[in-house]
């Protein structure tokens, strides 16, 4: 591990990275109302980003409100997460061949009733509190609390172990063939990216950054590849739920993107330390 990150930077550093998702955060919204797919993919993906930053200064900000804003945070993406699917399975009644047009009018009549309580959900008051709390945090809160920490370093320390011991353990799992495995071992994978990502940026123009980045690839690689799993294993479940029976040449063409999943994650994990 390529660290060489002191108390002042890991501090420094950490303070700019959660405020500058923050402020992506608030432009993402905007341009999510409006129904721009790509705007709600980057929105959730900044929260995450942000969620993991206040998990990884867990000890630093023991004291502070950290902890409830991240599981705020966390609710918000969960209420957002049926709509991206929907979007993502949208995308997939268009390119898998054997989707008939039947088929696809059923579907997308379900979906259409996702998409309508996406502007509600980002305009109400619990969003508008969310961002006056998340703002004040990070503007007194958090950096009060960090100039007080003896050592924020440790922390990140601390957490890059946890995530990639976490991320070994679930990879190394024989039980990747079950959803709930293969989505918990996707975002394990995930925080590790996110946090890589972080330390590249907070080693500046230092030879670390590469290495960082290095190591980042690697594991975006192996979320991805269980990102198709993951798309297929909830695409089958929506469509249980809904009753809605899928021709039989497009349940074999889901099943075996998923399967390509698995087999793409375990030859990303393997070439990782390559």
């Amino acid at each position: 591990m390529p660290w060489n990150i002191s108390a002042r930077t890991a501090r420094r550093a950490w303070l700019r990275a959660a405020q500058s998702q923050f402020r992506l955060i608030r432009k993402l919204a905007l341009a999510t109302v409006t129904g721009n797919p790509a705007a709600l993919h980057d929105l959730r993906v900044a929260i995450r980003r942000l969620r993991v930053l206040l998990r990884a200064m867990e000890k630093p900000l023991a004291h502070t409100t950290a902890l409830t804003l991240s599981r705020r945070w966390q609710h918000l993406t969960c209420n957002l997460s049926p709509l991206r699917d929907a979007d993502v399975w949208r995308v997939l009644l268009r390119t898998l061949p054997h989707a008939t047009p039947v088929f696809q009018r059923r579907v997308l009549s379900c979906l259409e009733q996702e998409r309508g309580g996406l502007a509600a959900l980002l305009t109400e008051g619990a969003w508008s509190h969310l961002q006056r709390d998340t703002g004040a945090f990070l503007k007194t809160e958090a950096p009060a609390a960090l100039t007080l920490a003896t050592q924020p370093d440790r922390a990140l320390r601390k957490a890059w172990k946890q995530a990639t011991t976490r991320a070994a353990t679930l990879a190394q799992s024989r039980q990747l063939t079950q959803p709930d495995k293969a989505h918990t071992t996707r975002i394990a994978c995930r925080r590790v990216r996110y946090l890589a990502e972080f330390f590249a940026i907070a080693a500046g123009r230092s030879p670390a950054r590469r290495a960082w980045l290095k190591i980042a690839k690697h594991y975006q690689a192996a979320q991805n590849a269980l990102g198709q799993t993951h798309d297929a294993d909830v695409f089958l479940e929506f469509l249980a739920d809904q009753h809605l029976r899928p021709p039989a040449q497009f349940r074999a063409e889901l099943l075996e993107r998923r399967t390509q999943g698995i087999t793409r994650f375990r030859q990303a994990w393997q070439q990782r330390n390559a």
